[in-house]
């Protein structure tokens, strides 16, 4: 059967009657978004405001967490009516939430509800709940995500993961989508090998995963000399890197596509092709960019993200610092058309910063921006337990050298990692983490006691 015919079947047959057997509303949501991603700006923010003020209205009536903090801070919902009003609420953040979960921050809804736990890249576990509206709603902004790399629903793709071990739903979908799935935790030679195999053997033309694992998929083919043009390369749950980016090119000739969403339950943002921004899901999220005193950065500027989930479901998150870094973009309309507003960039976590003593806060691409410059280097991680020290982990070719370490400390240094000292060490391998994500910076140093600039 052609892909074209078993997308019919799934978008009018086979999704629509799992909805209705489960409740979730998914591809009712999902034909929504397909429209209103094309709507001009001023009917998108309508919508948009609609939908927050009846969050704030639903989240002071029902949720004694948010009655409290407006309370406390003598806002009453009528106080809030579009995305520039935010900022008269508090920010809240996961700490506040354990505080005073389940009892006071959880709605009943009428529909069945489940917890979700997520650590994230602290490793601190942290639960919400979700019931299966709310779960539709993100899975709708997901399949849009995916449409916008040039997938469509129904076409067979290879996924790599770390739900190894399929569950009933999970065996169902892949069998109904078409996905051929594969562990992210076995990425032996051996294993990234028979990926390629199963793309060259059925014909695939997308795939999907985290960025560390599918970027060992391109390295593994680009040694093998394997090449196969895909349509799209799709990734989440992690940093994407240059040289990720230049592997797939070089593998499979195409961009990544990158997504942007988190296990609290949203889809916020995701990458169309004609762009290095993300398109927000502005029918879905509010994200504002703040500093570290809690005050608006103007776009173009990094700060700290503060989301706003527009669908209030069992547990409400209106200003939650979910511990992203990014860059919000300007106004403009990005030249494929769609009226979503635009995250310029994403910069990583807020545990993935190494601070100096004079201040300065430097993230991922400053390290990913010197270390590209050394071929000698296989991979890398860089580790800081102390204020005015950093390790730098790397995973050496047959060319490094003494030398090479030198070189590497002398770089650092001279681009902006001052008042550090920096070791190199050489280890034979970096682990991919049990989440499937590669964290290429771990800083167990906080940035509380100190005012930050980024580099």
């Amino acid at each position: 059967m052609s892909s074209k015919v078993w997308s019919g079947i799934l978008n009018h047959l086979i999704l629509p009657a799992g909805d209705s057997l489960f409740g979730q509303h998914m591809m009712k949501r999902f034909h929504h978004l397909e429209e209103a991603q094309w709507w001009n700006r001023d009917r998108i923010y309508a919508e948009r405001d609609k939908a927050l003020v009846d969050l704030i209205r639903i989240a002071y009536k029902e949720v004694p967490f948010y009655r409290d903090l407006m309370n406390q801070n003598r806002i009453i919902p009528q106080d809030i009516k579009t995305p520039a009003d935010l900022h008269k609420l508090p920010i809240v953040t996961k700490e506040m939430f354990r505080r005073h979960y389940p009892h006071n921050t959880v709605r009943h809804t009428g529909s069945k509800q489940f917890e979700v736990h997520t650590s994230g890249s602290t490793g601190t576990n942290f639960c919400v709940v979700e019931d299966r509206r709310t779960t539709g709603w993100h899975r709708a902004s997901f399949l849009l995500s995916l449409t916008w790399a040039g997938w469509k629903i129904g076409e067979p793709h290879l996924q790599t993961g770390m739900t190894v071990q399929r569950s009933l739903d999970r065996k169902l979908k892949d069998i109904f989508m078409r996905c051929h799935y594969f562990s992210a935790q076995n990425l032996s030679n051996e294993n990234l090998d028979r990926c390629l195999q199963e793309l060259e053997r059925h014909n695939l033309d997308h795939l999907w995963g985290y960025p560390a694992g599918l970027y060992l998929v391109a390295s593994r083919a680009l040694q093998k000399g394997f090449y196969r043009k895909l349509k799209s390369v799709i990734t989440w749950g992690d940093g994407v890197y240059p040289h990720y980016r230049e592997a797939m090119k070089k593998a499979f000739g195409v961009e990544i596509n990158d997504t942007y969403g988190c296990g609290e339950g949203m889809q916020m943002a995701a990458q169309c092709g004609h762009s290095t921004g993300y398109h927000i899901h502005s029918l879905d999220v509010i994200i504002e960019a703040v500093d570290d005193n809690g005050q608006a950065v103007p776009p173009g500027s990094i700060g700290n993200l503060l989301i706003t989930r527009l669908y209030p479901g069992p547990m409400p998150l209106i200003r939650y610092r979910i511990g992203d870094l990014g860059i919000l973009g300007n106004s403009a309309t990005c030249e494929c058309g769609r009226g979503f507003d635009v995250l310029a960039s994403l910069q990583g976590r807020e545990t993935d910063a190494v601070i100096t003593p004079d201040g300065k806060r430097l993230i991922g691409v400053f390290f990913a921006g010197v270390i590209q410059h050394f071929p000698e280097i296989e991979s890398y991680q860089v580790i800081q337990e102390k204020l005015d020290s950093i390790v730098v982990r790397v995973v050496p070719r047959k060319e490094f050298t003494a030398e090479s370490g030198k070189n590497i400390v002398r770089s650092l240094q001279e681009q902006g990692a001052t008042g550090l000292r920096i070791n190199v060490e050489t280890v034979d391998e970096i682990k991919v983490g049990q989440t499937g994500k590669r964290r290429f910076i771990i800083s167990n140093v906080s940035k509380s006691d100190h005012l930050l600039n980024v580099v």
